[in-house]
């Protein structure tokens, strides 16, 4: 009998613990990256070194934003309510990814860009945007 409740014990105390674990990772503090995609070239010719890391940038950029924005997702799914300063943590985000958007979409067609990468450029800019915007109209 004994056995019995202190395995029923251990089994009660693991599942507090687990719940309350789960609980922590949702609600720890949300920090906001301010580092976007910005360049300050304009009528310029780039060359193909620049416009790759551009794209990389642009889109390392818009994944950590994409990342960020999931950890939002998350504390609302588990009918969290937002704090004031979180949901102005979130138009901020919001604010961010749009800015990212049109920074890059600005970069490529105000300067010269490679032979090939014009088009390609473009294409990634319509799909992130757009998805993006997406993503926004569903949130």
């Amino acid at each position: 009998m004994k056995k019995l409740y202190f395995s029923l014990m251990i089994i009660f105390l693991l599942g507090a613990c687990s719940y309350q674990e789960s609980t922590k990772e949702v609600s720890e503090e949300i920090v906001l990256s301010t580092s976007i995609f910005s360049s300050s070239k304009n009528n310029a010719v780039i060359d193909e070194k620049e416009m790759k890391e551009s794209i990389k940038t642009y889109l390392n950029t818009n994944e950590d934003l994409s990342n960020i924005s999931d950890q939002f997702e998350e504390m609302m799914d588990s009918d969290q309510q937002l704090t004031k300063a979180e949901a102005k943590k979130l138009e901020q985000l919001n604010n961010l990814v749009k800015e990212n958007d049109r920074n890059f979409s600005t970069y490529i067609s105000h300067n010269t860009l490679p032979e090939g990468y014009k088009k390609e450029s473009e294409r990634i800019s319509r799909f992130i945007t757009g998805s993006n915007q997406i993503l926004d109209e569903l949130d």
